[in-house]
């Protein structure tokens, strides 16, 4: 077998020609990426025993369960992690201690890390749930520019990809809000951080897992209706993850019209109003925009 040294080699040098056969890239892909991620992890030895436990098929997807699960939380750890570094510590005198504003505690990160962590043990099935599909020919996805036409048809499409996701997930988040039953047994959890000074990068996916799946699902459904580039998917899933982290730290920025922190944070302690994930313009459109007043963040 090869060592992970080399499976990375193959695997960037297949990427940088785009070559993963026309069958199905989709599982040459991952098989590789999972080869390596194991390697990476020092635990290859256990991927003949999950593929004899489950099948080689169901193993395929246990090991790329298990990826999605350690990459999530590493995605999570380290854009967070960063993110209170430079927050909390680097500029904490400019954004706290001069204005008098009183740091989270301890107990609000613990919290939020207990929770974020539990919710992603099946937070990460959604990914697998998308691979399924995709590899199964139930979707739109595509893996080779070419095969939509070139890059202009990929711009075109990558943008009504956006608008769908993006307007779905402002009416999923807005349905989790005026449903009673959503609210108070799915997403009534995350909105316990109701006040700036419980808002952090650590409660970004601190919620009840059918939260985060049901407000994510418009990113796999997208896909019956769009042709989506396959890697601009699982990266657009990703990023969600880092994009959390950014609306959940309470901090003032004038970004419009992307949905910045401090309207997501007016979110949090008004409930109604900012459901929009990258912008604002859903909100606009349809009559929850709420502007924050920056004397509430100082």
């Amino acid at each position: 077998m090869a060592t992970m040294i080399e499976t990375l080699n193959i695997l960037v040098n297949k990427l940088s020609v785009m070559d993963f056969g026309t069958e199905n890239p989709y599982r040459e892909f991952n098989s590789l990426v999972n080869q390596a991620f194991f390697q990476m992890v020092h635990a290859e030895k256990y991927v003949p025993m999950i593929n004899e436990k489950l099948g080689e098929e169901y193993g395929y997807f246990a090991q790329s369960y298990l990826r999605d699960l350690l990459m999530g939380t590493m995605v999570y750890w380290i854009t967070a992690g960063v993110w209170s570094f430079f927050i909390y510590g680097v500029f904490r005198h400019s954004l706290f201690t001069a204005k008098g504003r009183e740091l989270p505690s301890w107990a609000t990160f613990a919290d939020q890390i207990l929770l974020a962590q539990s919710s992603l043990l099946i937070y990460a099935m959604l990914p697998i749930i998308s691979e399924f599909l995709i590899e199964g020919g139930y979707t739109k996805t595509y893996f080779y520019v070419s095969d939509i036409g070139g890059w202009p048809q990929y711009f075109a499409y990558l943008f009504l990809y956006f608008c769908f996701f993006e307007t779905g997930i402002y009416w999923m988040h807005r349905k989790l809000h005026t449903n009673k039953f959503l609210y108070k047994y799915v997403h009534a959890l995350h909105h316990k951080y109701n006040k700036p000074l419980t808002l952090t990068p650590w409660c970004s996916i601190a919620f009840n897992p059918i939260d985060g799946m049901l407000q994510a699902c418009p990113y796999v459904i997208g896909l019956f209706f769009v042709p989506v580039h396959y890697l601009t998917h699982v990266f657009l899933l990703f990023f969600s993850g880092v994009w959390a982290t950014n609306i959940h730290d309470a901090m003032w920025g004038d970004t419009e019209p992307i949905m910045g922190s401090k309207y997501h944070t007016m979110h949090h302690t008004h409930y109604h109003c900012n459901f929009g994930q990258f912008f604002i313009v859903c909100d606009y459109i349809f009559g929850t925009l709420k502007f924050p007043e920056k004397t509430k963040f100082d």
